[in-house]
């Protein structure tokens, strides 16, 4: 028999794994690594637009600034220079929040207004043909800049000039700068507040909640795999847990079959292995008592003694193997060349015995036919088909019309042998056909154990062949079908 899951071993597995599970846990859950990364992907965005703005912000108060000096250079050009009082010079001055007003014309530099000469200009800007990369450039500096830095703006000149310059200080423009960066920073922080609470929301609703439902049913169908009432129930969702929770449903529902069906192997093992050993001695016993028959000379006693003996070694052979073994797996066969049709012959005869007589069993194998297979396994194979055969016309009866046979036939297939077993009965209905050769699942007669055809695969496959049932055409009269095909090996 093959190893078994025990569900105790999982059970335990299960619960050595839930400590390192809970220990596992971290501080900072899923929403919560969810809801910073949010916040910090928006403060991210926050900054990648941050920079052209700052850039614009300064762009436009420069260019507010000549603007004003654009139109105090109109009032000082309309009038003459001895006209304007020092006072209104420097009242257009303040106003423009300059030191210093000039204006350009015909390559010549005027001054128009002056109240205090700077000891040096520390940076020039020209917003005639500045670009986005100059505008960025130049608001970085000014943010990072030391105070006190004297700055001069060239721009667009009224009256057909060439350029106006105003000279001022910088202080104001770095003032303008941070208190707008107060303002970005807590629109930022308040913008960044409710994205990630809306983001978090939405992903504990949509991924965390069924996500934390799946993990639940792991974990509780891993504490005892066996209660099929652990098995997750699909919400139906058309969505990929949804669909995870379907393929989670299959997988529980596969696995508490397998876990039962292995379980019900496992005690089963263990029974035959019990029953074997006692059963072996029994049949020791009865091998003992059919050598006596050998001696009497009754002609019915002679014809039957050899077969008795010869059922009687089998059935010891088998018990000794499950012994020896410990599980429900055969020996490798051992091929040799074999006359089928003696071999047909001793199993339609080892079936008849127990068989009521209603039932024909014909072996229509061809008397030269041989085949490379393991005797004895074949021999199992052969008995087990034509036994339900038999088993199904005696409790179903035939096909209406025909009479009630089994029919054992064979023949060579380009490189293969081909056995065929048929009956006249209702044939296998078509939801047994899925799990035919399934051991525990297409019993259909009292007492049976849905071992036989289970058996019989088993044995095929180890010779490298194949047995299916062959689905009948409209015309076919036969009931099951079943055929074996073997490698057609040479000796």
């Amino acid at each position: 028999m093959r190893d078994v899951v025990i569900p105790e071993t999982l059970a335990a597995a299960a619960e050595l794994h839930a400590p390192a599970v809970r220990r596992g846990r971290v501080r900072m859950g899923i929403a919560s690594r969810a809801l910073v990364l949010v916040v910090l992907f928006v403060l991210l965005a926050e900054v990648t637009i941050y920079l052209p703005w700052i850039a614009n912000v300064r762009n436009n108060f420069l260019r507010n600034r000549l603007s004003a000096a654009y139109t105090a250079a109109l009032v000082l050009e309309a009038a003459p220079r001895a006209m304007v009082p020092d006072a209104l010079s420097q009242q257009l001055l303040d106003s423009v929040g300059a030191r210093i007003i000039v204006l350009q014309r015909n390559g010549t530099r005027r001054i128009l207004a002056v109240s205090q000469l700077p000891p040096s200009v520390d940076e020039t800007t020209d917003l005639r043909n500045s670009t986005w990369a100059d505008l960025i450039a130049g608001a970085v500096r000014t943010l990072l800049a030391p105070d006190g830095r004297v700055l001069t703006v060239v721009g667009e000149a009224p009256m057909g000039g060439d350029a106006i310059e105003l000279t001022m200080d910088e202080a104001p423009l770095k003032s303008w700068m941070r208190n707008f960066n107060k303002r970005i920073l807590l629109i930022s922080l308040i913008s960044s507040a409710i994205v990630a609470s809306l983001a978090v929301a939405a992903i504990h609703f949509f991924i965390l909640r069924p996500v934390r439902r799946l993990t639940t049913s792991l974990m509780d169908f891993g504490a005892d795999p066996e209660d099929a009432s652990r098995i997750i129930v699909p919400s139906g969702h058309n969505h990929e847990i949804g669909h995870a929770e379907e393929a989670l449903a299959v997988m529980q529902e596969a696995l508490v079959r397998e876990l039962n069906q292995k379980k019900h192997l496992a005690a089963l093992g263990l029974a035959v292995a019990k029953i074997s050993h006692d059963m072996r001695d029994m049949l020791a016993a009865a091998q003992l008592l059919s050598d006596r028959l050998t001696n009497v000379k009754d002609p019915l006693a002679q014809r039957l003694a050899p077969k008795l003996v010869a059922t009687l070694d089998r059935a010891i052979r088998f018990c000794r193997t499950t012994l020896t073994y410990g599980r429900a797996a055969d020996e490798p066969p051992k091929l040799r060349s074999l006359a089928l049709h003696s071999l047909v012959a001793e199993a339609v005869e080892t079936v008849a015995l127990s068989a009521q007589g209603r039932v024909e069993i014909i072996n229509e194998v061809p008397e030269d036919f041989e085949i490379s297979a393991d005797a004895e396994q074949i021999f199992r194979v052969l008995a087990n088909l034509i036994r339900n055969g038999v088993e199904a016309l005696e409790n179903a009866g035939p096909t209406p019309g025909l009479a009630p046979h089994v029919v054992v036939r064979a023949w060579h297939a380009s490189e293969t042998a081909v056995i065929e077993v048929a009956d006249t009965g209702p044939g296998v209905p078509l939801m047994a056909r899925p799990k035919l050769f399934n051991a525990f699942l297409n019993s259909t007669r009292p007492g049976g154990t849905g071992l036989g055809l289970a058996i019989a695969a088993d044995l095929v496959h180890a010779h490298g062949g194949t047995i299916s049932l062959v689905a009948g055409d409209a015309d076919d009269e036969r009931g099951a079908v079943f055929q074996i095909t073997l490698p057609a090996r040479t000796m």
